[in-house]
């Protein structure tokens, strides 16, 4: 597999899409961005608009309030949590703040790391998975004294395969001998079922090297209000992280949304039950096309053409957008990701792939 540069390529851009393509914005269906089927809780909106009063003063730089319902609900002390605006503005915090010199990344997976760690002046090094997208035991020998930091995304992205927990206390074993911090992505990981088996939440007292990224983005749908948070008993480096970007970056609306979408535990439950029976039907439906299918968990699909490169043009002239995978390190130009939405939209992309496939 070839090593493609990393530019800029966002989801969710269905603005410019739109334009592109000539279709008004209300009409496409984006798949691309992989968020909550299940749409905005009413408790949030409701929550974001009495919060608009609150806009007159400037949002509390620290964070209190959520960080206090963010502790009751994950089990940690709120001084061990930062929060940003989004998972990717953390990324870039994380970036500037440690200034890792070499950061070590398996392959393919999320754009951004790169991009943060390149805007910082840092250097990568890949460990590059094999056909089957897997984290073997080999990774361990990747880490080295010159590892700064080492970035996993359980479930992977844009895979959706999960790393299993005892590979990944072996690999902070070892990056506590050399130095290295490790960095967790499971921002996606609260929508699986499997969340409690696969999480590294637990390990956070053992392992001051260890950081977690976590986001509002995905289970609640809001990607758009731009909410997340780290988790480390490490206050030393999260305060590096937090002197890498501006004292207000979460605004007083977005800290609304997220205390009260910290209150939808049922909304939750049925996110994670609506994904799990929406990737069964998925994976039947798409297992009858010409296509290799991942075996992933997350609340995305991902697959490759074989021979077909032009997958994502062909969908957009039916309204649909889907995610093009050839600008990830270690993938080709015929891999595709897709989200999990709901049914009646799972049923549609369903029905365009069988008519590009004439089945």
């Amino acid at each position: 597999m070839k090593i493609n540069s990393q530019s800029s390529s966002h989801v969710g851009n269905i603005y410019k899409k739109a334009e592109e393509i000539g279709i008004p914005e209300e009409e496409i269906l984006d798949f691309s961005a992989n968020i909550s089927p299940l749409g905005l809780p009413e408790s949030v909106k409701k929550a974001m608009e009495e919060a608009i009063g609150g806009t007159v003063n400037y949002p509390d730089p620290d964070c209190r309030h959520l960080r206090e319902k963010i502790g009751k609900e994950e089990g940690v002390l709120s001084e061990h949590i930062l929060c940003g605006n989004g998972g990717a503005d953390l990324l870039y915090r994380i970036a500037f703040g440690l200034k890792p010199r070499k950061t070590l990344l398996a392959v393919p997976t999320f754009v951004e790391y790169e991009e943060a760690l390149r805007a910082a002046g840092g250097k990568t090094d890949y460990y590059f998975m094999q056909e089957d997208f897997m984290i073997r035991e080999d990774f361990l020998k990747k880490v080295t004294e010159e590892t700064d930091l080492v970035i996993l995304c359980n479930p992977n992205n844009p895979t959706g395969i999960l790393t299993d927990r005892e590979l990944i206390r072996k690999i902070l074993d070892r990056a506590k001998v050399t130095g290295t911090v490790v960095l967790v992505d499971e921002c996606f990981l609260e929508i699986c079922e499997r969340e409690e088996e696969f999480s590294v939440k637990t390990l956070l007292g053992s392992y001051d090297n260890l950081i977690i990224l976590k986001s509002f983005t995905k289970m609640y749908a809001i990607p758009g209000v731009r909410l997340g948070y780290i988790l480390s008993e490490n206050q030393e480096l999260l305060e590096k992280v937090s002197r890498a970007g501006q004292s207000w970056s979460v605004s007083h609306i977005a800290q609304c949304a997220g205390i009260a979408a910290l209150s939808e535990r049922k909304y939750k439950d049925q996110v994670k039950k609506t994904v799990a029976q929406e990737l069964i039907y998925m994976k039947k439906e798409l297992g009858k096309f010409p296509l290799k299918l991942y075996d992933g968990n997350a609340n995305y699909l991902f697959f490759r053409t074989p021979g077909m490169e032009d997958l994502d043009r062909r969908l957009e002239q039916r309204g649909i957008l889907i995610r093009n995978c050839s600008n990830y390190v270690n993938l080709g130009t015929d891999y595709w990701r897709v989200a999990v939405k709901s049914h009646p939209e799972n049923e549609r992309l369903i029905r365009e792939l069988a008519l590009i496939f004439n089945r």
